[in-house]
């Protein structure tokens, strides 16, 4: 279980100037990241009545996400984590201020749209990168636990009030949900600017400061840590399959509801449900990776994916069940993020966290690009239910897979935690790249 800051010797975190103002300026970004992720496909639909072009816009910001991930892993363990902090959310704010300029002029152009989600696909790589090991020297080791599980209640939260504040600022007006996104860059960058704790890297010593290795020695060591273990080569191929299908039902979820007549504000509604369910899932993770094993964690969650995107496919016309379901397979996602998290953190060495932890993010993300493209096609050529009854069958042909894996099959968390304990592992070897992801 998490130790309380009382029972830690530093300082509570509610005190600790740096990272108050990095979760502020994270939270204040996630929010709008938020908003305007629910004014993509709303503007595109809009505009052209295309869930295709709708899909070109969401593969785009994944496909830059994945391009940019092992290079960004790289440069956040050699470069300045605070520059790459600072200059990721500069560009971000200054691609989504023309956005809103050109909607607010009426104009809506799908190819600067997606080069928008393209540009924040790299950037968010390159940011995300760098944040995870900026975390590490804000916040004292023994609290580290306590700073991931806030960090997820963070996002689930602004996940839970971003999009009906999305659906009434677009209601309002088409424009207002990308200037409100281009602000909260502002903040994070601020945060960046004003933290006081040296972020990184250290130099190497000796040498005149020169790094050992080359970078594709660096990446490739990596690679070859990964695809020794035969659990992590599993946890990989199930992780890109899964996040694909997720990535779909996410994309599908806005499309369907509009295809069955919802509005903005509900669906917004209907989707801050989906992440209510999320937030008490990542509330009562800690709870339930105590006393629930690794293994039924697993299958249950993989069974749920599928019964889950059934029921969204199944009760389209009736937005708050919808979402109940979509809410249901996200309530033991955390948990399953977490029981990931603790067996990688007992395989892979704290010296290669970095690097195993982009590629962990880029193995996890490869395929959600291809999601969107497919799911709106399908969608356009047939219905919007054909392509979630397919991605429902991915998920039932995932949790068959899992049933079947010796991999998973022989996950025992009592020998793990033994294990762990022997080798000492401490939160501060937890890699915070997640198997899987959310919305």
């Amino acid at each position: 279980m998490l130790r309380s800051e009382s029972e830690s010797g530093a300082q509570p975190l509610w005190r600790n100037r740096d990272y108050n103002l990095w979760w502020g300026g994270s939270a204040v970004s996630q929010l709008g990241s938020s908003v305007s992720q629910l004014a993509y496909p709303l503007l595109i639909l809009g505009a052209t009545g295309s869930a295709s072009s709708a899909g070109i816009v969401a593969a785009c910001t994944n496909a830059g996400y994945l391009c940019a991930s092992l290079p960004a892993g790289v440069a956040a363990d050699r470069a300045s984590r605070r520059s790459l902090l600072m200059v990721s959310t500069v560009v971000q704010l200054v691609f989504m201020a023309a956005v809103a300029g050109a909607v607010a002029d009426g104009h809506v152009w799908v190819w600067q749209i997606a080069v928008t989600a393209l540009v924040q696909g790299v950037m968010s790589a390159a940011h995300d990168a760098a944040e995870a090991p900026a975390l590490r020297r804000i916040v004292p080791p023994d609290q580290l636990k306590v700073a991931y599980a806030r960090e997820h209640a963070r996002g689930m939260g602004a996940q839970l009030v971003g999009p009906p504040f999305g659906g009434l600022l677009f209601a309002f007006s088409r424009w207002i949900p990308f200037a409100f996104d281009a602000v909260s860059y502002f903040f994070v960058t601020l945060a960046a600017v004003f933290i006081r704790s040296p972020l990184g890297p250290d130099r190497p010593e000796g040498e005149g400061g020169a790094w050992p290795s080359s970078v594709r020695q660096d990446v490739s060591e990596g690679l070859r840590f990964l695809w020794r273990d035969s659990f992590l080569r599993f946890a990989l191929f199930w992780a890109a399959l899964s996040n694909c299908a997720l990535a779909g039902l996410v994309f599908m979820f806005v499309v369907v509801l509009r295809h069955h007549g919802a509005s903005a504000s509900v669906i917004g509604s209907a989707q801050a449900i989906v992440a209510a369910c999320g937030l008490l899932g990542a509330l009562v993770a800690g709870w339930i990776v105590q006393r629930v094993s690794g293994l039924r964690i697993i299958l249950t969650m993989s069974w749920l994916m599928a019964a889950g995107t059934v029921g969204v496919a199944m009760l389209a016309s009736q937005p708050w069940l919808a979402a109940l379901c979509f809410g249901g397979l996200l309530f033991f996602m955390t948990p399953l993020n977490v029981t990931f998290q603790a067996r990688m953190a007992g395989i892979v060495p704290d010296r290669m966290t970095g690097r195993v932890m982009t590629a962990v993010s880029m193995a996890a993300q490869c395929l959600k690009w291809l999601a969107p493209l497919v799911c709106g096609a399908l969608a356009d050529h047939f219905s919007p239910t054909v392509p979630v009854l397919g991605l429902a069958a991915v998920f039932v042909l995932l949790a068959v897979a899992n049933q079947m894996s010796p991999e998973i099959r022989g996950f025992d968390d009592a020998d793990f935690r033994a294990s762990e304990k022997r080798s000492g592992a401490g939160s501060h070897d937890v890699p915070s790249g997640e198997i899987t992801t959310e919305n």
